[in-house]
């Protein structure tokens, strides 16, 4: 299930008399404003989820983010809005599914005629219907767009987004909804636990992500964990602490919860898991980049990712040298390999990760 949230349209023009027609906006281009699909025409629909000031920097140099400065939050990602007129009014049902036949579709019982939906897969072709008192539309589809990263919207956490998506040397994308990376969902170094994450963004990662594992790298020696026990999501998520330094050499300084994040991941009971530190740069970007490098995601594309965190609210800007003068940056560059990956791979296999769990993470996140 997904997040919605209703919406106002004050110059859109549709008609249903059961057959649905709206307003189109379609295409992939930088929006302010919501994409719109549309019943009128069988046309080709692209809805962005992007906002102009994230599909700006999608498009130019990694480095340049422009006014991205991690200052305010600027993270979330842009709706896809829904809307329609019917010949009487109220007890919607929009449903939505990857599948044509509509099969495992999720469900929005809706009371007005307008619906947002947040954080549909990029890259995906969707198929989708209304449903008032029993008589359903016909089945019309839409696809997004297909620029990574999977930007998301869970209210009470910044820099949320899905290590899938991407585009990787081989040709397939990184398999979404598995694996996720975000801030924090407690107050850090908080003598006692101050949720920060709220009911509906702990519905959003529970029923809609099916969270089952968090992996927190926060200090507990520091209590930067912020005295929290278990995962601020309940007690039906898994909660793992491997508590890292942020100072110095993060990679071999680390060299333990390392092993035990991958050991983690290369369980597929444990998917999908969520894994953050604070606010969620610095030690969240070294496993972001170890796994996605694993998985053959490009070296500019896991540039364009560190820096897209200058969206979220973190503090300050990060730089591209906090990447490039890392150490494990440098350790990956430096291992045996023709590829990214497959350097990645032998320094993973060198630092102590058993090669069979590096096998079994690119399984489940690259397996059709």
């Amino acid at each position: 299930m997904m997040i919605m949230k209703t919406c106002s349209m004050k110059a859109l023009s549709v008609v249903l008399a059961f057959v649905m027609l709206l307003s189109v906006f379609a295409g992939c281009s930088a929006s302010s404003e919501p994409s719109v699909i549309s019943f009128s025409s069988d046309e080709e629909i692209v809805a962005d989820i992007h906002t102009d000031m994230q599909e700006s920097y999608l498009k130019r140099a990694y480095a340049q983010t422009g006014s991205a400065n991690g200052k305010k939050e600027k993270s979330r990602p842009l709706p896809v809005r829904f809307c329609w007129e019917a010949d009487d009014t109220g007890n919607y049902l929009l449903r939505i599914s990857e599948n044509k036949d509509m099969s495992d579709a999720d469900v929005y019982p809706v009371e007005t005629n307008e619906i947002e939906i947040y954080n549909l897969k990029i890259a995906q072709t969707y198929y989708w219907t209304v449903t008032q008192n029993g008589r359903e539309s016909e089945i019309k589809t839409f696809s997004t767009c297909a620029a990574a990263p999977r930007n998301l919207y869970v209210d009470g956490i910044t820099n949320v987004r899905d290590l899938g998506g991407w585009e990787t040397e081989n040709g397939p994308r990184t398999n979404q909804n598995l694996i996720f990376r975000c801030g924090r969902l407690n107050e850090s170094s908080a003598e006692k636990p101050v949720i920060e994450i709220t009911e509906n963004g702990k519905e959003v990662m529970l029923y809609e992500f099916g969270i089952k594992t968090e992996i927190d790298l926060r200090k507990t020696d520091t209590g930067e964990v912020g005295g929290i026990t278990e995962s601020p999501l309940g007690s039906s998520v898994q909660y793992i602490s491997c508590p890292m330094e942020w100072e110095g050499d993060t990679f071999n300084g680390n060299k333990e919860q390392i092993l035990k994040v991958f050991s983690v991941l290369a369980d597929k009971k444990n998917y999908p898991v969520i894994f953050h530190c604070n606010i969620g740069t610095d030690r969240t970007g070294m496993i972001a980049y170890l796994v996605n490098a694993l998985l053959g995601v490009s070296d500019d594309d896991l540039h364009r990712d560190y820096l897209f965190s200058n969206f979220g609210s973190i503090g300050g800007k990060r730089r591209v040298s906090g990447l490039e003068e890392s150490v494990y940056y440098k350790s990956v560059a430096a291992a045996k390999g023709d590829t990214l990956s497959e350097r990645a791979y032998n320094c993973l296999v060198d630092f102590g990760v058993p090669a069979e769990q590096l096998d079994a993470i690119r399984n489940i996140m690259l397996s059709d």
